[in-house]
């Protein structure tokens, strides 16, 4: 049985036995001091490290229910109140961004400029592949995180970093056998570390039950307790977006599901928020096709043309068994969204996540059946290379990756130094034609905080004089990149060409290499997706780890569901 209801209650009444307390404490004190009558400004709430904002929101009234009106189960008598005032610590919680599509545009390193706010928790962002996101912000936000919590959040990421490091050395390794022996080899990889990976699966989704439902001496987060309504609902007007929250919530917060589920309604909440268009607006000549949705969930891609009927069947098979799935399990979610206990929804997604487990998986093997027919075809989201040199080609590319590394490390590093050090103003600067990165103290750092700051400075000094050689390097390495291209742009115009021709053929190039250049931030998705061999837990790992490599705006967070 679940207990989950009659604890809050019971929470519920001993805060207002709490606030009775105080408030007769305060009222003794004031008999017995008797001081003058001042006007004093209230004291404002702490603010927090990370967000400079109040912990709590606003003062409000409290009043005890008993009535089953409320969603959560609570108990309310309207002829029954109090007038006891105290801080609701009411959660702020921060969902992951949507995932690009594949290929999509994207910004290939972000502007830092003094008049843009950052987002409120940049720590976040190696987490933006978890299941555990959104509870673990309301915990980061509150800065209630226990040392056990961060004790075992620590070593999990440590255990993923490297896995995620193994794999990307064999993918490495591999990458220039011929394909039929590469998949081979990486299925016997795959035999070894999935295994690990799974267990690893297991521990995330553990933590994620820890952080929504917390324990004896641990609070927990859950999206539900800040909500008042329910799908449904005879006395209120719903529409799209409040299906679009339960759902996009439900993959965090909802008990009794999946992880394979959970993922599934990541995918079917960015479905709901696409925006609905005209009903023939599809039909029109000049409409791009729409993405397809594969695996890993989440995961979008642009299909080939001239698909074979073979393939074309599988891909119908497996999106018509996807839509099912989906459909189902949006159905319970909306149905069991209004149930009075608990325990009866959690019982219900139990039971579904029992029955859909073997569908899940036959998609999975349908997926690598696709994947495998799909390996001749040239990829739709992947831009064409212009037609030179295979030397000047194989220089480019060796540019693009040694530049894509450079801009790698120095997000890593800022990202690093910034949760390290969250009370510090953590910046860019720059460095001549080169970047580097700054760490300033604030008036309030403790001396061993300031030790600590002063020798991340001592650290960091060998790292930006580093960062200047290598842009350096490829400035060298640019200036002949260009002065190459530009002969090659005379070689290709005729004799008569015009100064004019050879600016627009090195425009051109310039804006090939620019789309080869956000396709190399791509290079992880597309091996997610695409490259046959891998297990699924593999494509998942290695997929999160792209998204966070992509550095998507985070959005902010909000408390009203």
């Amino acid at each position: 049985m679940n207990i989950d209801p009659f604890i809050r209650c019971y929470r519920a009444r001993l805060s207002i036995i709490s606030a009775l307390f105080l408030n007769l404490a305060f009222a003794l004190c004031s008999v017995q001091a008797a001081p003058a009558t001042t006007p004093t400004e209230p004291t404002p709430p702490p603010t927090a490290a990370y967000t400079n904002q109040p912990v709590y929101n606003e003062r409000v009234e409290y009043y005890p229910n008993y009535n089953s009106s409320n969603y959560n189960g609570s108990f309310s008598n309207p002829s029954f109140s109090t007038s006891s005032h105290y801080y609701a610590p009411l959660a702020t919680f921060f969902f992951p961004p949507t995932p690009p599509p594949l290929g999509g545009p994207i910004m290939l390193f972000r502007r830092y400029g003094l008049s843009q706010p950052e987002t409120q928790l940049p720590q976040l962002l190696p987490y933006v592949g978890e299941p555990f996101y959104a509870p673990l912000s309301a915990h980061l936000h509150r800065e209630d995180l226990s040392k056990k919590q961060r004790t075992r959040l620590d070593a999990y990421q440590a255990t993923r970093s490297a896995q995620l490091i193994e794999l990307h050395a064999k993918l490495a390794a591999v990458r220039e056998v011929e394909p039929a022996v590469r998949a081979r080899i990486l299925q016997e990889f795959a035999a070894q570390q999935t295994p690990i990976l799974a267990t690893l699966e297991i521990e995330a989704e553990a933590f994620r039950e820890n952080l929504v439902n917390g324990s004896f001496f641990q609070s927990g987060a859950d999206w539900n307790d800040n909500r008042t309504w329910a799908l449904g609902d005879d006395l209120r007007y719903e529409s799209r977006i409040d299906e679009f929250k339960v759902i996009r919530a439900s993959a965090f917060f909802a008990p009794g599901l999946s992880a394979a589920q959970r993922r599934l309604l990541r995918e079917l909440a960015m479905e709901l928020d696409q925006p609905l268009s005209e009903p023939t607006a599809d039909l029109s000549l000049d409409t791009p096709k729409p993405y397809f949705f594969f695996t890993p969930e989440t995961a979008r891609i642009s299909l080939p043309d001239n698909l074979s009927p073979e393939i074309t069947a599988k891909i119908d098979a497996y999106q018509a068994a996807k839509t099912q799935l989906k459909s189902t399990l949006r159905t319970a979610i909306y149905k069991n969204d209004r149930a009075f206990f608990s325990f009866n929804r959690t019982k219900a997604f139990r039971a579904l996540a029992e029955e859909q487990a073997p569908a899940l998986a036959q998609i999975e093997i349908q997926a690598e059946q696709i994947r495998t027919l799909l390996v001749p075809y040239t990829r739709a989201s992947r831009p064409a290379v212009p037609i030179i040199s295979e030397a000047l080609n194989k220089r480019i590319a060796s540019f693009l990756r040694e530049k894509q590394s450079l801009q790698r490390t120095l997000v890593d590093k800022f990202a690093a130094i910034k949760a390290a050090f969250p009370e510090n103003r953590v910046e860019y600067i720059r460095l001549g034609d080169s970047y580097g990165i700054e760490i300033v103290s604030t008036r309030r750092s403790s001396r061993a905080e300031e030790g600590k700051v002063t020798a991340l400075r001592a650290e960091l000094a060998p790292f930006n004089a580093d960062q200047t050689r290598r842009v350096a390097a490829l400035n060298r390495e640019k200036d002949i990149i260009q002065k190459s291209l530009l002969e090659v742009a005379k070689t290709k115009l005729k004799a008569d060409a015009t100064a004019a021709d050879v600016d627009g053929l090195i425009k051109h190039f310039a804006q090939k290499f620019a789309e080869q250049e956000g396709w190399q931030r791509y290079r992880d998705y597309d091996t997610a997706v695409f490259e046959p061999g891998l297990s699924p837990e593999q494509r998942r790992l290695l997929f999160a780890d792209a998204l966070v490599q992509l550095d998507l705006p985070l959005p902010r967070g909000s408390r009203d569901p």
